[in-house]
């Protein structure tokens, strides 16, 4: 039986993508409203209208070119989503946004598309541009193969509570839920599915949470150990503060910055459901706590804000809300970040920074220029390494650890 999208199904699919492309609203953020904002969707109209929507950013390019539109429009969108149903084989219904649609040129014009990378693809021109020159053809093109793929749905473990074959029977025996598991990733359990998770047990009790593999490599990177004095200098809503925790073993002191109060008490829930008893949050504008903190702590990490180039294949909305001179104001707020608690790590401690890009000019560039400042000094670099979607299959990361080699501060 063919699908079929139900006009109210429609209607919310192009309200989506109002929110999203207009009013630059965060798309997750409006795909959980969205989601929650009719009764009568069931399962399976919420996912018809959560793949439209992701769909239809991850290959915005062309679908715009396969319609001719140049503009970002509410017919636009209309005609969008009219390719979008033309080409998943969904009946287009007798609807006047539909109406000057040309079946047969769309679907000529997006197999055309084929022929040139940043339109096969669906990419910005300015980042084409930048992937070709930094990583070379062969390896950029490996790369956009694989941020173009959706994002596996990887869950990490509470190893304060279970161990990844022990949540794996579980999840099989209780919810009929496959995995597999990852050797390279200890905590890590690969769902053979999408599903929603949030509402099981297991998840409530704090046994696991959704986390990207590469992402859980952030944590061991750090190498903090149990009774350690450690800084989340940019928590946010906490995953790495929780695998950290668990890392440690709930003993020491693990403060958990974050400008964004509501992300600190989503933190603190999250510190609850886990088990978690080691975070205590602090806001960075907190002069206190820095004069305190000078010189005290065994790691300090900075997950910095960045252009999230690395993580297209879960957020492709990043490619086209991120523009050259929003990278470049990220790249000053990254070193500042870099100065500002560089001081806090004491002598024999570690700093690391990480991001999720994979370019250069904001990673082992930032690297070098915060090395030569003079709150860099002191550090010497001990280990970086950026992970790419296409060797590994999950979003792209960096990581550097700098040792503070100072005898004395």
């Amino acid at each position: 039986m063919p699908v079929k999208l139900h006009r109210n199904l429609a209607l919310g699919i192009i309200s989506g993508l109002e929110a999203i492309f207009i009013e630059q609203q965060p798309s997750k953020y409006v795909l959980s409203k969205l989601l929650k904002s009719d009764r009568r969707w069931g399962s399976r109209d919420r996912k018809l209208v959560a793949k439209a929507i992701l769909d239809i950013i991850r290959e915005k390019r062309r679908w715009a070119y396969s319609c001719g539109t140049t503009t970002q429009t509410t017919s636009d969108f209309w005609k969008w989503l009219g390719a979008w149903m033309l080409l998943s084989e969904i009946p287009l219904p007798d609807w006047t946004e539909l109406s000057e649609l040309e079946p047969e040129a769309i679907k000529q014009a997006y197999a055309d598309c084929s022929k040139e990378r940043k339109l096969h693809y669906s990419l910005p021109d300015w980042l084409d541009e930048k992937g070709l020159e930094t990583f070379g053809a062969t390896v950029w093109q490996k790369e956009v193969e694989a941020i173009h793929q959706p994002a596996s749905l990887v869950l990490r473990i509470n190893r304060l509570i279970t161990t990844p074959e022990k949540l794996q029977k579980l999840l099989q025996q209780k919810h009929q839920i496959e995995s597999v598991l990852l050797p390279e990733y200890p905590d890590a359990l690969l769902l053979k599915k999408h599903q929603k998770l949030e509402q099981l047990s297991l998840y409530q009790e704090g046994y696991f949470e959704i986390q990207d593999a590469n992402s859980q490599k952030v944590a061991p990177f750090v190498q903090a150990a149990p009774g350690q004095v450690v800084i989340d200098a940019c928590a946010g809503g906490g995953g790495k503060s929780l695998h950290l925790a668990a890392l440690m073993n709930n003993l020491g002191k693990l403060y958990c910055l974050d400008t964004g109060q509501q992300k600190l008490e989503r933190l603190q829930e999250r510190c609850k459901r886990n088990g978690v008893t080691l975070c205590e949050l602090e806001s960075p504008d907190n002069k206190k706590f820095f004069e305190r903190m000078q010189d005290q702590a065994d790691r300090v990490l900075i997950d910095a804000p960045c252009s999230g180039l690395g993580v297209l294949k879960r957020n492709p909305i990043a490619k086209w809300q991120m523009q050259p001179e929003k990278i470049k104001a990220l790249e000053q707020l990254q070193l500042e970040l870099l100065c500002k608690h560089a001081p806090l790590v004491k002598a024999g401690g570690a700093l690391i920074y990480a991001t999720c890009s994979i370019f250069p000019n904001e990673n082992r560039a930032q690297i070098d220029r915060f090395l030569a400042t003079p709150e860099g000094k002191t550090f010497t670099l001990d280990e970086n390494i950026t992970l790419f979607s296409h060797q590994s299959g999950f979003d792209g990361f960096y990581m550097a650890r700098l040792l503070n080699i100072a005898v004395n501060k």
